[in-house]
């Protein structure tokens, strides 16, 4: 029986790895994303069925319930991986405090409606898996980056009391916390930088590709990798240069 698997911010990145991954393994999906339906179009026309895309704000609870009730009355949900997220760099003094809020209205907001909306029906079935994807930033602090950071550190600690709370219904809850990643926002902000200096901070002199990310996630989501409760990292030494 093919498994459904959901993907929030499915349609670039490491949300389209993600999603690929999945697909490839051998499920389908259903992803989420809040603007470029193009892109959407697109990713369904690449897997014709196997990939459905919906627009969704995972901030807004309610439109994230009357997703889960669309969905949860079609069919069981046994993969729920939360990518959706934003990093809107700014000084948490200074800057409108709606700013950094919406970055956590949309990361940790989101994950949590998610894992909400499609939690209770894995605990009822006593099965699935859950990946949240963290970042190292969660507990590297920066400059400019304490909205993001701070998100990122809740994620991790919902994502271990979750695990524990669910443990016993037989559903993994777990999270991966890469470091730079390739993107199109990781090509324009290397563009303004001194490439060189940058890739010196790193100690492996490179960074992740997202199927890099979008494997880790796998072997969490179909249980290749037995646990739960984990935050996995990954990166090339970021999460432990000074």
């Amino acid at each position: 029986m093919t498994k459904l698997a959901i993907v929030t911010g499915g349609t670039r990145g490491i949300g389209r790895a993600i999603v690929d991954a999945l697909i490839a393994d051998g499920h389908a999906v259903y992803f989420t994303y809040r603007s470029n339906p193009e892109l959407a179009g697109t990713l369904e026309r690449t897997y014709d069925g196997a990939a459905r895309g919906f627009r969704v704000d995972g901030g807004d609870w309610a439109a994230v319930q009357a997703f889960a009730d669309r969905v949860n009355a079609q069919a069981a949900v046994d993969v729920l991986v939360n990518n959706a997220g934003i990093n809107d760099d700014a000084m948490l003094l200074g800057n409108s405090f709606s700013r950094y809020w919406e970055t956590l209205r949309i990361n940790l907001g989101a994950t949590m409606a998610f894992c909400h909306a499609f939690g209770e029906g894995m605990q009822a079935r006593r099965r699935g898996a859950i990946v949240n994807v963290s970042s190292i930033a969660a507990r590297k602090p920066k400059v400019g980056n304490g909205a993001y950071g701070a998100s990122k550190a809740a994620i991790e600690r919902f994502t271990k009391t979750l695990a524990l709370e669910m443990a016993r219904f037989n559903v993994r809850v777990n999270a991966v916390a890469p470091g730079f990643v390739r993107s199109d926002l990781f090509d324009r902000f290397l563009a303004s930088q001194d490439a060189a200096a940058f890739y010196r901070q790193i100690p492996m002199r490179k960074i992740l590709e997202p199927d890099q990310v979008a494997r880790a996630v796998l072997l969490l989501a179909n249980g290749s990798l037995e646990t739960t409760g984990s935050v996995l990292d990954l990166g090339n030494g970021e999460n432990i240069s000074g």
